[in-house]
């Protein structure tokens, strides 16, 4: 087995070790990378939630770090090594994120069982954020806040943590927050009169160093809750993001920072009252507009063939013109706007129309213009892909024309 160096101290940065063995292992994109076994390391392998160590062996930036069933470590490197004698030196920010991050997680797992007795069960230590999810069906942010406020307590204080290899014998003596999960000889973390956790991971020597535990997220998981913190300098990275926020949006609606909230719920009572307004004002223009364009398109065959494209208004004002004429007699139309993402059409006719299909109207006008759509004989829509104004009147006229040269009989409904 590799003696692992930052079992006893997770401070060490750089260190000597043998080469033992040495191969190629695959990654997931194919790939082979050169990899060493070393009699000793101070890289920690992912495991336990915790992420591995990178870093360099003399001079050779490792990747990835892994251990496999037999307890021996292995260092995948960017290139192979030629040497036997090697000196590692970890990557010294990463290490020492992770050991708040994961001390923070011990403490802030021992805050929610003391404080509502809901357990910890998966942690996971992410790049920006990391997660623990608890037996607990609902948890307010009143309840985490009071977690929080306990659990930074603990860290102010600037406890010790230290590190104990204990026998099976031992264990009862100590006051495990829960059960081991592997046998023999149990490495112990140890937070002075707080928690004691077996534990294969890297953390701090003093709760002081952890910085601040501030829990971010709270979501529904599986049926249990889970949690998001960041503690140490990602906690201060994301108080120094959501300050900046918090001046802009100041800045933005011209009121000091405590009042940005009660700004924002007027701005927002005040947009619903003006779009409940535009919503009346542009519902009384479409009509307005339906019945000019009505009034304007002359009769053929006793019918109003009316066709439009816009190129300055939403679908949803075009659909809502087609529902207004529709409701006028022997009305038969055909509508296009032309959106970000492409053309989107509708068809409709009147009901004393039955012999008309719009849907089949509309699938022969979007078909032509390289696109599909359905619905009902009264009313469809569809969408095609972007086309030049001239090309989509075209389309809809072509379409309006065979109507017009059939044997389309007028009845009334």
């Amino acid at each position: 087995m590799t003696h692992r160096l930052y079992y006893t101290d997770a401070t060490q940065r750089k260190f000597t070790a043998r080469v033992v063995e040495a191969r190629y292992v695959g990654s997931q994109d194919g790939s082979q990378y050169p990899a060493v076994r070393l009699d000793r390391t101070a890289f920690y392998p992912t495991s336990g939630g915790q992420p591995h160590d990178t870093g360099k062996l003399n001079g050779t930036r490792v990747i990835d770090v892994w251990d496999d069933e037999a307890g021996n470590i292995w260092h995948v490197l960017e290139k192979s090594l030629e040497d036997t004698s090697v000196r590692g030196e970890i990557d010294w920010p990463r290490r020492f994120d992770h050991m708040q991050q994961h001390t923070g997680q011990h403490l802030l797992s021992a805050a929610f069982v003391d404080t509502l007795n809901a357990a910890t069960i998966g942690f996971h230590l992410g790049s920006t954020s990391s997660t623990i999810d608890l037996n607990l069906s609902h948890l307010t942010w009143d309840a985490a806040t009071r977690v929080e406020e306990t659990v930074n307590a603990i860290v102010f204080e600037n406890r010790p943590v230290t590190v104990h290899i204990v026998s099976q014998e031992e264990l009862s003596d100590i006051p495990l927050r829960k059960p081991p999960q592997v046998t023999g000889k149990i490495r112990v973390i140890w937070v002075e009169g707080y928690d004691a956790s077996a534990c294969g991971g890297t953390h701090v020597e003093h709760t002081g160093q952890i910085g601040l535990i501030k829990i971010t997220g709270i979501e529904r998981y599986k049926g249990g809750t889970r949690v998001i913190f960041l503690c140490g300098q990602r906690a201060l990275r994301d108080y120094t993001r959501v300050l900046n926020i918090l001046r802009a949006a100041s800045n933005e609606l011209t009121v000091g920072q405590d009042e940005v909230y009660d700004a924002v719920t007027r701005n927002r009572d005040e947009v619903k009252i003006m779009r409940r307004t535009l919503s009346k004002v542009q519902s009384e223009l479409v009509y307005y507009e339906a019945a000019q364009l009505w009034a304007e398109t002359p009769e053929v065959r006793g019918i109003r063939f009316i066709t439009m494209h816009w190129i300055d208004r939403t679908f949803e004002n075009v659909r809502a013109m087609a529902s207004q004429l529709r409701e006028r007699p022997h009305t038969l139309l055909l509508l296009a706007a032309t959106e970000e993402k492409g053309v989107r059409l509708v068809c409709a006719r009147s009901d004393d129309l039955p012999e008309i299909d719009a849907a089949d109207l509309l699938r022969a006008a979007a078909g032509a213009l390289g696109g599909q759509g359905g619905g009902s004989p009264t009313i469809a829509q569809g969408g095609a892909q972007p086309a030049p104004h001239s090309v989509i009147m075209e389309t809809l006229r072509q379409v309006m024309e065979k109507v017009k040269l059939s044997d389309l009989q007028i009845k009334t409904v």
